[in-house]
């Protein structure tokens, strides 16, 4: 066996997993039969290294109700969870499926004209406070099937005719109103069919609109950027406003927090082809975080008093999927959302990471963004990042979860290439594969039969095999796409650590020379959600239950 040296925890590593016929060729069995009477033998030359190893293994949170005070009873326990883990290079997603959660601009400026689109049973609010005046104009108000931009609304087929009045009542001569959009209010003007109240106002003095709204944004993000305090870390803000985008119409988000909007990345070409739009919006949500605010687009100061650190921001995720970006689109919108964060905080230190790809073998999207010469000048390639979900035929038979580490080899090639590509343009840009995780058949069905415990169990076999894999291609960052092999250590302390990966759905067992009087960590179906059982080994012959992942501390040398 050929070890390594773990720069980062200065310890010696090897790497043995424990595949279909085991690392000596002795066969597998899986649960309820024989397991194999003779086990396989794992060798480990202390004295020897191959590679330098600094891969940080990490994990990211996304931006989801699950993670959310105001609305999941499990958010405190995440984000205690995360902070004891002390990991470094965690990833926050601002993801789009919940857009209030992942924009903080939802709404385009809209100048002297103030408006409100909601959806029935929930409500318009408006105000003039901004500028110190009243409402002293309601230039328009339907509940029924109306539509249009503000400054743009038009009657629909259905429309309840009290609908203007109802409004200046609430509204008219007050600094702020709320009207519901109910039926109970302004009667049904088309049963069965779904309603939307549209109002637009202006106020006196005239007041410029914006519609900057942190409230659901921030909550998490604060949570995270608490948790993660002291420990580097990548922020990213993915989600870009549609309305930046040409549309034929107008994309209509939910109104509801917790509701699900796939739909929500609409259109493949701004509206401003500059893209200094673009960079504003994310300059100006920067600022808001690490400059205590920003100036919006009318001149208007927003305070927030925060100024948080992070060592990276991520631009933009799976970009060939959102708004379907072209490598040469994608690479002149990098340059210009950092350009528009320097514009707004002024900050020149800050660094960037990019493309985030979900496809694989794209390898000409990595030469042309990993080519200085199609950047602006200035322009840094700190760290590149993409994505590996592995699978299997079924959600419910755990002998199919042993596909994912057949995945994962086939993925580690694809690395070895891209390094390739990155060593020969920009070897000093580094990488992180951000989101390594497991996506099963019906994963998005609610309906969809539950998988069984052990499935847990594969997926964290999963992932340490791919650490151990992807670390051998020098690659800076492996984290885990949610918070939710075997190697071998020397430290300097000359205490000695063996990493033992079954990544079958079957018991094996293994003998390790030595091993007898030291102790063992195991994570298993046994110790199913609590920390590892920890056993003293009477023996060097161990046995792993299916997909275990053992830890044997060698007793003193």
């Amino acid at each position: 066996m050929h070890c390594v040296e773990m720069v980062w925890l200065l310890e010696f590593i090897c790497l043995i997993a424990l595949g279909s016929t085991g690392i000596d060729g002795a066969p597998h069995y899986h649960k309820g039969r024989k397991k194999n009477d003779d086990p396989i033998l794992i060798e480990v030359n202390w004295s020897q290294y191959g590679f330098l190893l600094h891969t940080i293994p990490s994990l990211q949170i996304v931006t989801n109700p699950l993670v959310t005070a105001e609305f999941s009873p499990i958010h405190k326990q995440v984000f205690d969870n995360l902070a004891q883990l002390n990991a470094e290079y965690v990833r926050y997603a601002a993801w789009y499926p919940y857009p209030k959660m992942a924009v903080a601009e939802l709404d385009p400026p809209s100048g002297l004209f103030q408006c409100g689109n909601v959806a029935q049973n929930f409500s318009v609010k408006l105000s003039c406070q901004q500028g110190g005046g009243v409402i002293n104009s309601v230039d328009f108000a339907s509940y029924g099937t109306a539509n249009g931009p503000c400054g743009q609304m038009k009657q629909g087929t259905c429309h309840a005719a009290n609908s203007l009045n109802i409004v200046r009542q609430a509204c008219f001569g007050h600094a702020e109103c709320s009207v519901s959009a109910t039926n109970d209010l302004f009667g049904d003007p088309c049963v069965g069919t779904n309603k939307r109240l549209l109002v637009q106002i202006q106020c006196n003095p005239p007041q410029n609109n914006t519609y900057w709204d942190f409230t659901y944004l921030h909550p998490t993000v604060k949570d995270f950027l608490d948790a993660t305090d002291g420990h580097s870390r990548i922020m990213m803000f993915s989600t870009q406003p549609v309305w930046l985008f040409q549309l034929n119409t107008s994309h209509l988000y939910p109104d509801n927090v917790t509701q699900v909007d796939w739909s929500y990345p609409q259109g493949s070409q701004l509206i401003d082809d500059t893209m200094q739009a673009l960079g504003d919006y994310y300059g100006r949500l920067i600022a808001w975080y690490t400059r205590g605010g920003f100036i919006d687009e009318y001149g208007q100061k927003h305070v927030s008093n925060y100024s948080y650190k992070w060592d990276y921001t991520e631009i933009f995720n799976e970009i060939e999927f959102e708004h379907n970006m072209s490598p040469e689109y994608y690479t002149r919108a990098y340059d210009a959302v950092i350009q528009g964060i320097r514009r707004h905080t002024n900050n020149t230190q800050m660094k960037y990471v990019g493309m985030a790809l979900g496809g694989h073998n794209e390898f000409e999207r990595y030469r042309y963004f990993l080519n200085h010469s199609n950047h602006a000048p200035d322009i840094p390639l700190d760290m590149i990042s993409y994505h590996f979900y592995a699978s299997s035929a079924t959600r419910t038979n755990p002998v199919d979860y042993e596909a994912f580490f057949l995945q994962l080899d086939t993925f580690t090639f694809e690395v070895e290439q891209i390094e390739e590509i990155r060593k020969a343009l920009s070897p000093g840009t580094k990488t992180t594969i951000d989101e390594l995780g497991i996506i099963l058949p019906d994963d998005n069905n609610v309906d969809a039969p539950a998988f069984p415990l052990i499935y847990w169990n594969a997926g964290a076999a999963y992932y340490a095999y791919a650490w151990a894999k992807i670390a051998r291609q020098g690659i800076d960052v492996v984290g885990h796409s949610q918070l939710v092999g075997n190697q071998a250590f020397i430290g300097k302390n000359h205490r000695r650590w063996v990493l033992i990966i079954n990544k079958r759905f079957a018991s094996v067992d293994v003998f390790l020379p030595g091993a007898t009087g030291g102790t063992m960590q195991i994570v298993n179906e046994a110790s199913g959600f609590g920390p590892p059982i920890e056993t003293k080994l009477m023996l060097s012959r161990i046995t792993l239950s299916p997909f275990a992942v053992a830890i044997v501390h060698m007793p003193n040398a």
